[in-house]
C-alpha cells in the first residue's frame, strides 16, 4: 500500500520513532504494564475513561497513535474488537508480537493519523487517542476530523492527552521555570538520539507541536462532535520529566460524541 504520509515533518518523526522502537519496547518491558493491562484495564485508564468503556464488549474500537499499545491491549481485554493505528511500522511490529504472546486478536494498520484513507467512513463505535500523540502531529484539526470520519454517528471519541501545561517548563530539577510560551504551538525542531524518553542530542531530526487546551476542545468541536465531559486526572511525575511538577494535572480528557445527522 502506498505511504499515506506526505507531511515532511511527520516523515521525520516516523523515522525517529522507527529508530526508537527497540528502546521504547525495552522501557515497556521494564514497566511490565503491557503484560497485565488486558486483565486489569485500570492500570491504563482513569475511572472516567472506564465509565465510558463499561459496555464496550463486542464493539469496534480504534486506537490512534497506539505506540506501546497498552491501551489497545486493555481494550481487547475488555472484549472490544480493536484496530491499532500508528505511524511507526516498527512499533506495530513489537505490538503484534506481544498481542500474539497475550493471545489477543488485534488488527494493526500503519498510517499517519492525519490520513486514515485505508479505513472507510463510519466503521467504529469508539475512537480512543492520546497519551503523547498530538505533540507529534502538525495538523490537529485534520487529525480529529479523520478520527470523526471513521467513527459511526453517535459513536464516542475519547481524547486522553498529556496535559499541555506540562510542556512549558525547562528541565530543571529544583524550580519551575518557563521554557516555552504556552501559546507558542511550534513547530519545535530538535536533533535527537534514539531514546525518546531520556532525550539526548543525536542524528534524528524531529518536530513537536504544543497544542493548548483550547486547541484540543475546538478541534473536537470542529470535527463534528459534541463534548459530553471534560476531566483532568493524574498527578504522577516521571523521572524523565525532570521538572518538579508535583501537584500539576498529568492528563486532560475530552469525552465527545459524533453528531447524528438530523
Amino acid at each position: 500500500m502506498p505511504s499515506t504520509i506526505t507531511n515532511e515533518m511527520h516523515l521525520a518523526n516516523k523515522k525517529r520513532w522507527d529508530a526508537s522502537a527497540k528502546r521504547w519496547a525495552e522501557c515497556a518491558d521494564s514497566r511490565g504494564i503491557w503484560k497485565k493491562c488486558h486483565e486489569d484495564p485500570s492500570i491504563v485508564f482513569s475511572p472516567t475513561v472506564l465509565k465510558y468503556l463499561s459496555d464496550i464488549k463486542g464493539k469496534k474500537v480504534a486506537v490512534l497513535g497506539s505506540g506501546d499499545n497498552e491501551a489497545v491491549f486493555a481494550l481487547a481485554g475488555l472484549g472490544a474488537a480493536v484496530t491499532s493505528v500508528d505511524i511507526s511500522a516498527k512499533q506495530l511490529q513489537y505490538a503484534a508480537e506481544r498481542a500474539q504472546e497475550l493471545d489477543l486478536s488485534i488488527q494493526f494498520i500503519q498510517s499517519d493519523v492525519t490520513n486514515l484513507s485505508a479505513i472507510e467512513d463510519a466503521q467504529f463505535d469508539l475512537i480512543y487517542t492520546g497519551g503523547h500523540v498530538a505533540v507529534w502531529v502538525s495538523e490537529l484539526q485534520k487529525y480529529y476530523q479523520e478520527a470523526a470520519r471513521i467513527l459511526k454517528p453517535g459513536g464516542w471519541f475519547l481524547v486522553d492527552e498529556y496535559h499541555p501545561f506540562r510542556r512549558v517548563w525547562k528541565k530543571t530539577s529544583d524550580v519551575l521555570e518557563i521554557q516555552n510560551e504556552y501559546y507558542h504551538r511550534g513547530p519545535y525542531e530538535y536533533a535527537m538520539g534514539d531514546d525518546v524518553l531520556y532525550q539526548q542530542h543525536g542524528v534524528y531530526t524531529c518536530y513537536e507541536f504544543h497544542w493548548t487546551i483550547g486547541d484540543f476542545i475546538n478541534a473536537v468541536i470542529q470535527a463534528g462532535c459534541l463534548i459530553r465531559e471534560i476531566d483532568e486526572h493524574g498527578t504522577y511525575v516521571g523521572d524523565w520529566e525532570v521538572s518538579p511538577m508535583q501537584g500539576l494535572p498529568e492528563f486532560f480528557l475530552i469525552v465527545a460524541q459524533k453528531q447524528i445527522a438530523s
